[in-house]
């Protein structure tokens, strides 16, 4: 199942933006957070449930972390897939922007999709989630954007088993420091030079744009950040990830 809102303004294909949920949450949080941009911009929002013990309380499957999706098996992956599929049939989506992005446990599973997808996915963007160490190789570069909180005690910063017990029960693999996500994908994009780094009070971005395909990889470390899908002032993940995404296309 998954939550579907229609930002288009008219009927031209308009670009779709798949949105992950955490661990123990459901699509209805990210239809929640995405809705008015959505319908300012003019994107078509797609907002799959996990699987859980209940609609409300859904997990992914990451290959390493989480709950009743990853114990079971699910391909997650392929249902991401099957979700742009039966969006596609439904509403006329431009094929060339397809963006995926997810949070916490929703964020594992969008490297896994970027990964996947990437002759498909024009952008994908990770708040708060972490890789494993046991990824395949990526089929394609893909622009990526990663925020984590240095203060994130459930997807810890630096890696390993999560500081909060129920997340580490729901663990078959330590996770990896933010750091090796973000030069995963510098490898993965070809991405050549010195990055460019700019400090903006606690927030510090890293950029790197000389990337194979201009598939930039951009990190936002947030020195005082939790674990949270940021919604201030000085950093709204919604619009800092839409701002990235609707610069980018097949």
């Amino acid at each position: 199942r998954y939550f579907l809102l229609d930002g288009r303004k008219g009927n031209q294909p308009a670009p779709l933006v798949i949105a992950l949920h955490g661990g123990g949450g459901n699509g209805k949080t990210m239809i929640d957070r995405w809705q008015a941009l959505a319908r300012q911009q003019g994107f078509v929002l797609a907002a799959p449930n996990g699987i859980g013990r209940s609609e409300r309380r859904g997990t992914w499957n990451a290959s390493g972390c989480c709950g009743e999706a990853m114990t079971r098996g699910v391909d997650d992956v392929a249902f991401v897939q099957a979700v742009i599929d039966d969006v596609s049939r439904k509403i006329a989506i431009d094929p060339k922007r397809i963006y995926v992005t997810g949070f916490s446990n929703g964020g594992m599973l969008t490297h896994r999709v970027a990964i996947a997808l990437g002759r498909r996915i024009a952008a994908a963007g990770v708040v708060s989630g972490a890789m494993f160490g046991n990824e395949a190789r990526p089929r394609g570069p893909v622009p990526m954007l990663i925020i984590h909180g240095e203060s994130d005690n459930v997807v810890g910063f630096e890696g390993g088993m999560s500081e909060t017990r129920f997340v580490a029960r729901a663990q078959d693999k330590p996770f990896l420091p933010t750091r090796a996500s973000v030069d995963f994908w510098k490898r993965a994009n070809g991405c050549l030079g010195a990055s460019v780094t700019v400090r903006r009070g606690d927030v510090s971005v890293e950029s790197n744009t000389s990337c194979r395909g201009k598939a930039d990889v951009v990190f936002y470390d947030l020195a005082k950040g939790g674990h949270e899908w940021p919604t201030g002032a000085t950093i709204d993940a919604t619009r800092l990830l839409w701002d990235f995404f609707k610069t980018k296309a097949r």
